[in-house]
């Protein structure tokens, strides 16, 4: 045979072919895999961060005016001075958002626009602060009047810029996340359609290798085949070459034949299949005998060989999904075909569980009849701690590590249909802390980040195991106290709570001392819906603070600050 080398040259040329084409296309994949995360960093970098400001400066501000409307139809001049603090945080955030989209380099709005909302809200908050500083005049003069009008038109001017603002990033950043979809499916199919066309190439080539050097010297090797079918005989070849591969392994089959080792070739290439697969394989006689197991289950579950050859495939499951290998699952694979990825629960030799995906199918005879179930075992551990990892940041304060404002939310409406169905009360506890800010300011954030942690710890052992304790951001946390006997029992916890956060923190070298203002809200008697409940503790909330704070308020729909202050004293020592 003349050809330019060997066949096992022509094959390795095809395997460098195949490794080039590998190369190429994985080089493509990381590139693109690595535009990706440069595009995903992006987002969680810069455009959410700003989204997140826009929606807080929005939120604060609604606050904020609430706020300034609720002193003014009160008259109450401590609310309102206690909202121009406001101001000081609100205008930080327009800063650091103004930052944040200068150093952008793709900025989401203009720095001048964000500037022109900043000099609206000084001037808003320089007017306001003027204005509110006379809600308690019973007169106003005909200047104030003009100032009151010129807030109003100022503070709907900025709701609007705020709004439009908020709406802008949030549009912004699902436009860019929607960009990244389209810019990931792209991908996909680039890659996909590179590997299919590294794929036929290679194909394409080895075809025209194995005609020119493989089928037809094959041929005539198939017609010694025949030849030996019929008559128990085969021509010995005449002459082998060096580099003659086909001729030699005529050869070979020459000898094979003399010595039957056909059988013998065969076996070695099924185990060694099984050896290598990627999951625990497991073949299971009709009656549910284990009859075969590769290395990777032994490992998997601690058995070796022996111990698990002839015993119940439900040696290997938990009692509660012993009843897989049923009679049911032979009907299924043979109705339905082969089962994939049911998460299962296996049980090891030591007694350990783990979860597993576990696929099955149906192995028949040639004649068709069922000789076993191939099943195969993948351990889905790592999987799991992952979901739970990303379920507790979904649902818990990084910091402190009791609910956030999603679960709280979650929580309260549960906690709403229980005491609906059940026709039971439960309380809402509004807390926020006193002094914190100072404390915050003067010891640095790291000091304020271990109080809040230690804040967190004592409510929850206040509390009872059933409760949720949660941080709604800041300084303000929220307790649900369900299945109570009475309000009064919210009142008595309300007063361990203030008891305890007033003990002394010790923090980095520093002790500080801190207080809480407490609201409280009652289901049903307060409202039925969690907006409702949360704003009637939040209002509770600050009449215990402007009553002179640490101390805790229940709401009721007759209450005012004034008889609040009358009443408290008397309430606590009844306490």
């Amino acid at each position: 045979m003349r050809g330019g080398g060997s066949i096992r040259s022509k094959i390795w040329r095809c395997v460098l072919v195949a490794l080039v084409g590998y190369f190429v296309a994985t080089l493509a994949s990381f590139y693109l895999n690595m535009s990706q995360y440069d595009r995903l960093s992006m987002l969680v970098q810069v455009h959410f961060p700003q989204a997140t400001l826009g929606n807080d400066i929005l939120y604060t501000f609604k606050k904020q005016t609430e706020r300034y409307e609720e002193a003014f139809l009160t008259g109450e001049s401590e609310l309102a001075a206690q909202t121009n603090a406001i101001s000081g945080d609100l205008s930080t955030m327009l800063e650091q958002l103004l930052e944040a989209i200068k150093r952008s380099p793709h900025p989401q709005v203009s720095p001048a626009y964000v500037q022109k909302l900043q000099g609206d809200y000084n001037a808003y908050a320089h007017l306001a602060g003027n204005v509110y500083a006379h809600v308690s005049d019973v007169e106003s003069s005909l200047d104030l009047q003009k100032e009151v009008g010129q807030l109003g038109r100022l503070q709907n001017q900025l709701l609007a810029g705020f709004t439009d603002l908020d709406k802008r990033l949030n549009t912004f950043l699902i436009s860019e996340i929607e960009e990244n979809k389209a810019k990931s499916l792209k991908s996909t199919i680039f890659l996909g359609t590179l590997f299919v066309l590294v794929l036929l190439t290679v194909t394409l080539i080895i075809d025209r290798v194995a005609h020119r050097l493989l089928i037809t010297p094959l041929a005539k090797l198939q017609e010694n085949v025949h030849t030996f079918s019929r008559t128990q005989d085969v021509i010995r070849p005449e002459y082998i070459s060096t580099t003659d591969e086909i001729g030699r392994l005529a050869k070979a089959f020459w000898e094979m034949t003399q010595n039957l080792k056909v059988t013998t070739v065969s076996k070695k290439y099924v185990d060694n299949i099984i050896k290598n697969m990627t999951g625990g394989l497991v073949v299971v006689s009709p009656s549910g005998e284990i009859q075969t197991v590769n290395q990777l289950t032994l490992t998997m579950f601690g058995y070796n060989e022996g111990e698990l050859l002839g015993k119940m495939a439900t040696t290997l499951l938990t009692p509660e999904d012993e009843s897989l290998f049923s009679a049911n699952l032979i009907n299924t694979l043979e109705k339905n075909g082969p089962m994939k990825d049911r998460e299962i629960t296996c049980l090891t030799k030591d007694g350990r569980r783990f979860p597993a995906h576990f696929s099955g199918s149906a192995m028949h005879h040639e004649q068709g009849a069922l000789e076993g179930i191939i099943c195969v075992f993948n351990d889905i551990t790592e999987l799991k701690k992952a979901e739970h990892t990303l379920k507790k940041m979904a649902h818990y304060d990084a910091l402190t590590g009791v609910a956030n404002r999603n679960l709280f939310f979650e929580k309260l409406e549960y906690a709403i249909r229980e005491a609906q169905r059940e026709e039971r009360i439960f309380a809402l506890l509004y807390l926020d802390l006193d002094k914190f800010k100072a404390i915050n300011d003067s010891m640095g954030h790291e000091v304020g980040d271990l109080v809040l942690k230690t804040v967190a710890s004592r409510l929850q052992e206040v509390v009872r195991t059933g409760d949720t304790v949660a941080r709604m951001g800041g300084d303000e946390f929220t307790i649900i106290l369900s299945a109570l006997h009475s309000p009064a029992d919210a009142e008595i916890l309300a007063q361990k709570i203030t008891k305890t956060i007033s003990a002394p923190f010790s923090a980095n070298g520093f002790t500080c001392t801190l207080g809480a203002s407490i609201g409280i809200s009652l289901f049903p008697e307060n409202g039925s819906h969690t907006e409702i409940l949360v704003s009637k503790s939040d209002y509770a909330m600050y009449l215990a603070k402007a009553a002179g704070r640490n101390t805790f308020c229940r709401f009721q729909e007759d209450l005012h600050l004034e008889d609040y202050l009358a009443n408290s004293q008397q309430r606590n020592h009844e306490l």
